[in-house]
């Protein structure tokens, strides 16, 4: 709904910004001015939710100012996009949302712990209610979503609520929203690292030859065994094609047979289509599988349906590739609730020690019974495919900010990255080469900085041993840089994309071209099928084939040095960057129409150089660089063009604007 706001009314906001009456303690340094005050208001206006909800909730009287503040906010935000979307590439209004909101629910949930209130047998119902009642006034999501949502989750909150001095700033400021963070000195780790650490970018790139060895990526399949032909893929909820399309209802909201663009995951037909296509026209040595099988149902999940969709993958992967070993790794999808990973400091009953042994009864016929140790303690390993070379495939929900169990304390997920320093250090003394699988890429923003802080660390130490790294999560066919602390290129990370089109992208799977003996990554061929021409022919098999190859589109130099030249290209080149962008999404119908403003393509450079969401100093640089092209660009020489459009009022402002009318909404309401 679009917001109106008068001239004078601006004007005095940007009144009261500029007299500098804001502050917030604990705020880190290098925040702009802008993101210092929205902060500032944020926590204002959460402390003014918490307030005014709670005397609603006590008395049933709705007082003027909350009214005031319930329509601000449940107008202010896209409602499905914050459940779809990484929290770091949201809109800056739907940033502010998630972060008021958050402060404003823990503010209340832990008052009425700490006073007392949720005590006693009703205590459950009594919270259920109050968590319910907040997700409907601020129309989070629908109420199937929010209730499944509590009841799966509530048991952890609980414990932590329970066993922590919870305090909305410190609990939200781990989310990658600049204007929620705060400094947390407590949730400091630093790993002992063995060893030297480079002085030069990594420039090592083997010839290619014809003895390079080939490997095969998937990644995040997320089958949906539900998925509804022709059924309602417009739905409120964050994910859909399950529910019968309502009669009357527009056709173009009808479930495509092969998959769907909008919020919908992959039915087990287009999962089939893909391996068939790659069993007939592929020969690959080994497979690298970095994770997600379950769809992304997260408010109705359940632990037999998880284990029962594993299962499956698992014996489709065994039918079309019998002879294939594979290296798989956790995703966030796979638990049950989704993202919650604990370990030994939490209560048995919280645990996932069940998904650990279940994954090791399938993944064992690929392994050594070496790694069943790690596997059942924590869902990570090391195997060796071929002699001198290794793979570590980490749990890297230890990272995940949806993995409740930081909030508890993220200092206990330090063991596995010191076991992944001396797996590597080991390595190093063995003249091996090593492959990574890690499911969440370091740099994305639902990745807890502190936890990629180290990781970096012990990555830049072992540069010259770790030949690449392989990831997923993002659904997006992309790379990141890895950077030492004074800036040189050590390691790229090389993201598979996904299976599944969730959301707005073809299906894709990678494969890779290997140096024989150092196993670097010399090569990558994307290969997608177009959804809409596919559903265009239910009952023909989708035409799969080769979208890209990168060294003929961005470089024959794909080591670290050779990658971060490309990105300098990149920033003084708009037209390349815009091409990568397409192939990042796949190419995908939905996307091209959207187009790539200026805004989004300082994102996707950026996105590029960073491997820790809080160290953004090679993003900056480049960022840089490329407003200056842009501003210097003929706008005739571009095949691009800037679209995207645009929706009125509250969600398309910037961050200043935002500010400016948040400040009025505040202190003038």
């Amino acid at each position: 709904m679009k917001l109106i706001w008068s001239t004078a009314l601006l004007g005095t906001a940007l009144l009261v910004i500029g007299s500098g009456a804001f502050s917030l303690p604990n705020v880190p340094d290098g925040l702009t001015k802008e993101e210092r005050y929205a902060a500032a208001i944020s926590v204002s206006m959460a402390e003014e939710i918490s307030r005014e909800y709670l005397k609603y909730h006590h008395t049933g009287i709705e007082t003027e100012r909350l009214k005031q503040l319930g329509y601000d906010l449940r107008n202010s935000h896209s409602k499905k996009a914050i459940f779809t979307e990484s929290l770091a590439d949201l809109s800056s209004t739907d940033q502010y949302f998630v972060c008021t909101l958050c402060r404003s629910t823990v503010n209340v949930l832990v008052r009425t712990f700490t006073e007392g209130e949720l005590s006693g047998a009703e205590r459950d119902a009594e919270v259920k209610q109050l968590t319910l009642g907040i997700c409907d006034y601020f129309d989070i999501s629908t109420p199937e979503v929010c209730s499944g949502l509590f009841e799966l989750n509530w048991p952890v909150f609980d414990f932590i609520f329970n066993e922590t001095a919870a305090e909305s700033q410190s609990f939200c400021s781990m989310l990658p929203i600049t204007i929620c963070q705060v400094k947390q000195d407590e949730y400091n780790l630093t790993l002992t690292i063995e060893g030297a650490v480079p002085t030069e970018s990594n420039s090592n790139l083997p010839a290619r030859s014809p003895d390079d060895i080939q490997i095969l990526h998937l990644t995040d399949i997320h089958y949906d065994p539900e998925y509804l032909v022709g059924s309602n893929a417009n739905c409120d909820e964050p994910m859909c094609c399950r529910d019968v399309l309502a009669s009357g209802a527009d056709s173009s909201s009808a479930a495509g047979s092969w998959g769907d663009y909008r919020a919908c995951d992959a039915p087990r037909p287009l999962i089939v289509s893909a391996f068939e296509h790659i069993k007939a026209n592929h020969k690959f040595e080994w497979i690298y599988h970095t994770g997600d099988v379950p769809p992304h149902n997260v408010w109705s999940t359940t632990k037999q349906g998880n284990l029962d969709m594993l299962s499956e993958i698992d014996g489709l992967l065994a039918e079309y590739f019998p002879e294939t070993p594979i290296y798989p790794c956790l995703g966030n999808h796979e638990p049950h609730p989704a993202n919650v990973f604990g370990n030994d400091a939490i209560p048995d009953s919280l645990r996932v020690d069940w998904l650990y042994e279940h994954v090791w009864s399938l993944w064992k016929k690929w392994l050594p019974a070496a790694a069943e140790d790690t596997v059942k303690k924590g869902g990570y390993y090391t195997a060796s495919p071929s002699q001198g070379h290794r793979v570590v495939a980490l749990n890297s929900m230890d990272c995940y900010l949806y993995n409740w169990w930081l909030y508890y304390n993220a200092t206990l997920i330090q063991e596995q990255l010191q076991w992944f320093h001396d797996t590597l250090l080991a390595a190093e003394t063995a003249g091996e080469t090593v492959h990574v699988l890690s499911h969440i890429p370091s740099g994305d923003g639902d990745c807890w900085s502190g936890w990629s802080k180290e990781y970096n660390r012990v990555l830049t130490r072992f540069s010259n041993t770790i030949t690449g790294v392989f990831s997923g999560h993002t659904h997006k066919d992309e790379m990141n840089l890895h950077y030492s602390d004074e800036g040189y290129a050590t390691v790229v990370n090389w993201n598979g994309g996904s299976l599944t089109p969730y959301s707005d992208k073809n299906p894709n799977y990678r494969l890779y071209e290997l140096n024989r003996e150092t196993k670097q990554v010399v090569e990558h061929h994307t290969y997608t099928t177009n959804l809409t021409e596919a559903n265009l022919a239910p009952d023909v098999q989708p035409n799969w084939g080769l979208e890209y190859q990168f060294t003929q589109e961005f470089t024959e130099d794909t080591s670290p040095a050779g990658i971060d030249r490309l990105l300098e290209d990149m920033a003084e080149k708009p037209a390349l960057l815009r091409k990568f962008w397409r192939y990042k999404f796949t190419q995908s119908d939905p996307k091209l129409t959207q187009g790539c403003d200026d805004s989004c393509l300082s994102k996707t450079i950026c996105r590029l150089a960073t491997s820790n969401y809080q160290e953004r100093t090679r993003c900056k640089e480049l960022q840089a660089k490329l407003e200056e092209s842009l501003a210097n660009e003929d706008p005739g020489t571009d095949d691009n063009d800037n679209g995207g459009g645009g929706a009125s009022g509250l969600k398309t402002l910037s961050l200043a604007s935002l500010v400016a009318l948040l400040a009025a909404s505040t202190f003038l309401g």
